[in-house]
């Protein structure tokens, strides 16, 4: 996991997850926590808090394949099948994986299965920290689409993914 140089200086290797995640947001360290957060979420959790933001900052009109993508990731979230994971990554691929909305649909893709082609007779299966990355990315990304909103978007996000860790929906204030 990446994190900053600060979020590195709080870090106490006996102390639980919580505690570190809470040093992080008391230090204002928002982007770090998200990246921790989308590493201690559950996979399919995760992959919704990334739908989440990423609906939350589509353009009005976006283009064809972000819906795409979202629609995708959100389909896996509700029904986690091998054939739903793997329609995530056409429209991601549209994007040049460089949305919110792609992002959440790779989050999903890299959520297990295999990353060869279906028909390949080899099993090349993601790494154990792809889907919380993507995740992540996808807040960070969808917070960053209103630059001079991005720390009220991070602590929203956030708020959501402590929701979505504690049963809920993550549809915080909705």
């Amino acid at each position: 996991m990446d994190l900053s140089a600060e979020a590195k200086a709080l870090f106490a290797p006996n102390a639980p997850t919580s505690a570190y995640l809470k040093a992080l947001i008391d230090a204002e360290l928002y982007a770090d926590a998200i990246r921790l957060l989308g590493m201690a979420l559950p996979r399919r959790e995760a992959v919704w808090w990334g739908c989440l933001a990423a609906r939350g900052a589509l353009p009005p009109e976006p283009a064809p394949a972000d819906g795409a993508a979202l629609e995708a990731a959100e389909a896996w979230v509700f029904r986690p099948t091998e054939e739903n994971r793997r329609a995530c990554f056409a429209p991601a691929e549209a994007m040049n994986f460089e949305t919110a909305c792609a992002n959440a649909a790779m989050a999903a893709f890299w959520s297990g299965g295999s990353l060869a082609p279906p028909d390949a007779a080899v099993v090349v299966p993601p790494g154990d920290g792809l889907t919380g990355t993507a995740a992540a990315a996808a807040v960070l990304l969808a917070a960053a689409a209103v630059p001079k909103e991005i720390k009220a978007r991070h602590r929203a996000s956030l708020a959501q993914a402590l929701d979505i860790a504690n049963g809920g929906s993550g549809k915080v204030g909705a």
